[in-house]
């Protein structure tokens, strides 16, 4: 799958890893249904599969469940160009679109 400048691993991120799964685990810990528990789940494996991928050198590694969250993101692709979702966006374009 092809990701925008938004996923990517760099040294010193650690923290960032980190924290980005501490709020999806408060994120499952507020689920109202089934079906919003398993998406943040999903959000929490595929923060894993990142964290995995830092360790390695990679952007991401797959993970059991993160399937949820990587259609997500495919279809963020699809529809703007951008992983992140649309109130991340710079006057509707990918914020990494020309950041080296």
């Amino acid at each position: 799958m092809k990701y925008c400048g938004c996923l990517r691993n760099d040294k010193g991120d650690l923290g960032l890893r980190l924290k980005e799964i501490w709020d999806e685990v408060v994120e499952v810990c507020q689920a109202g249904s089934w079906e919003e528990l398993k998406d943040e789940v999903s959000d929490v494996m595929f923060g894993f599969g990142r964290l995995l991928g830092y360790m390695c050198g990679r952007v991401y590694v797959k993970m059991w469940f993160d399937e949820r969250h990587v259609k997500k993101i495919q279809g963020r692709m699809e529809e703007c160009g951008c992983v992140r979702s649309k109130r991340h966006l710079v006057n509707g374009v990918c914020p990494s679109v020309g950041k080296v």
